[in-house]
């Protein structure tokens, strides 16, 4: 399969979406690659549901700060379910907040387009799931700003290697990037390449 993303709001069912995804693929044989970080009773409550959610067979490594040294631990053709990237970015973010958002940026695309590489490399599963953070009021904050601009970008490097992109709006699932692509190369001129924007 490859690279799965998985989009969508807040409580919108991705999780879930992307739990019947990895069980479909590899049935017990799944990580769970969870970000994470249990810092106050509403983000414990969080993660005990989750638990609770996925199967007991399934591994789970749980890593804050680091995402791309547990992938280079992770053996090749495996099925890891990567749950999420948007708290992995903001948990990065807070490690960087003292710093130009140039370098901000640098830091965490980097870290993102090292996430995929590795799982190319490793012909990984990797099903990614990340909040769409975008649609909402402009963050009256720069670090949210910053965070807002960022989560898209790193949506877009993630969807350009993805072999399926798939958005859950109320709990239901639309495969979004195959209908995309058709779209964007209806506005191209002959023999230009189509990918995402």
């Amino acid at each position: 399969m490859g690279i799965i993303l998985i989009l969508g709001g807040a409580r919108s069912g991705k999780s879930s979406f992307a739990e019947l995804i990895a069980k479909k693929i590899a049935g017990d044989d799944v990580i769970y690659l969870a970000s994470g970080q249990a810092v106050d009773e509403e983000m414990k409550a969080r993660i005990k549901a989750h638990q609770k959610q996925r199967p007991d067979s399934w591994e789970t490594i749980e890593e804050a700060l680091d995402i791309s040294t547990k992938i280079k631990e992770i053996p090749s053709s495996k099925t890891v379910l990567f749950d999420c990237l948007t708290t992995y970015l903001s948990n990065l973010l807070l490690e960087y907040e003292q710093a130009e958002y140039q370098e901000i940026e640098y830091q965490l695309l980097s870290e993102v387009e090292k996430i995929i590489e590795l799982a190319k490399e490793k012909e990984l599963n990797l099903i990614i799931v990340h909040n769409e953070v975008g649609q909402g009021i402009i963050p009256a904050y720069k670090l949210g700003r910053y965070f807002r601009d960022i989560s898209g970008r790193a949506a877009r490097l993630c969807a350009q290697d993805a072999e399926l992109v798939y958005k859950v709006s109320a709990g239901l699932p639309q495969e979004i990037k195959k209908e995309g692509l058709k779209i964007i190369k209806n506005y191209l001129g002959e023999g230009e390449e189509v990918k995402v924007l």
